[in-house]
């Protein structure tokens, strides 16, 4: 009967030693992010046409063309969206405050703002409200040509800004 019972509980050792050595533990991830769905760009290209300009009229350093304004348009914001944030980007001027002349007039670069004036350089960001009522948002800027440098030259004046948009 003990060898039995010696038998047995070694029985109960290997299996329950057999058990422990195919147990693990495991671990499972899950990441994810909720993010607000973006608005509807209605306004996808902004072409602005700053006209004619004379090149006497940028001899001097800092001399500017009148500003053009237009409105860059986000509808159909999705409920919980507060704001949208554009950011900025292109080729910049010397002066690191302006965007490049593409063009072949010499000596000119544009100069973006928002409609309280705040220049809008390269990397720059401005943030506006969605409202609540009509799930909308506009951007109101302005653009316009200038000299850094004075002494322009006739020729073509051409820049492309690209728009970025962050919706919270």
């Amino acid at each position: 009967m003990r060898k039995i019972i010696n038998f047995l509980s070694s029985l109960s050792l290997v299996v329950a030693s057999l058990n422990t050595a195919h147990g693990a533990d495991v671990v499972i991830t899950i990441n994810g992010k909720v993010v607000a769905t973006p608005c509807t760009v209605s306004t996808p290209t902004a072409e602005i046409d700053l006209g004619t300009l004379y090149s006497a009229d940028f001899v001097t350093a800092g001399s500017a063309s009148a500003w053009q304004t237009f409105t860059l348009n986000l509808t159909n914001c999705p409920v919980g969206t507060s704001k949208v944030t554009a950011t900025f980007s292109g080729s910049s001027d010397s002066s690191n405050s302006y965007y490049a002349n593409t063009g072949n007039a010499t000596n000119m670069a544009i100069q973006l703002a928002d409609s309280d004036g705040n220049n809008l350089k390269n990397g720059s960001s401005k943030t506006v409200a969605v409202s609540d009522s009509t799930k909308a948002a506009a951007l109101n800027l302005e653009v316009r040509a200038i000299t850094t440098q004075g002494k322009a030259t006739q020729g073509s004046i051409q820049s492309v800004i690209n728009v970025i948009y962050t919706y919270s």
